[in-house]
């Protein structure tokens, strides 16, 4: 019986000896996300060279006809195609931007984004 009573006041001083356990010195953050000392531009390192911060399949994705671009792509003039003929585009209607996202291009509304046509540059 001493034996029982011995273990079981040895486990409750124990257990909560674990919970104050150093958390890791302040590496990651709460809840395992980034360090306490990082901004809110804050990258993880494996994303830091990707374009806008983005995973692999989000950095090169197609977007389907009736989808709608991010509106990064319509809004920021690198994207725009200037010149259109010269990429043998057609004319751009009112209301709307060629834009070049990786290798294709989109008809994309100015407003919405919503893609109109999508010409792959494979093809040309």
């Amino acid at each position: 019986m001493k034996t029982a009573i011995m273990v079981i006041a040895a486990l409750s001083l124990a257990i909560p000896a674990t919970a104050l356990a150093d958390p890791g010195k302040g590496k990651k953050g709460p809840h395992g996300g980034p360090p306490a000392a990082a901004g809110p531009n804050w990258t993880p390192p494996g994303l830091a060279r990707k374009p806008y911060g983005m995973p692999p399949g989000q950095a090169k994705k197609m977007w389907g006809k009736g989808e709608r671009l991010p509106q990064i792509y319509v809004t920021q003039p690198r994207y725009y195609v200037d010149q259109p003929s010269r990429h043998g585009l057609g004319p751009t209607p009112y209301g709307y931007r060629w834009v070049r996202v990786g290798d294709s291009y989109y008809l994309a509304q100015t407003q919405t984004g919503a893609i109109a046509q999508i010409i792959s540059a494979l093809i040309q």
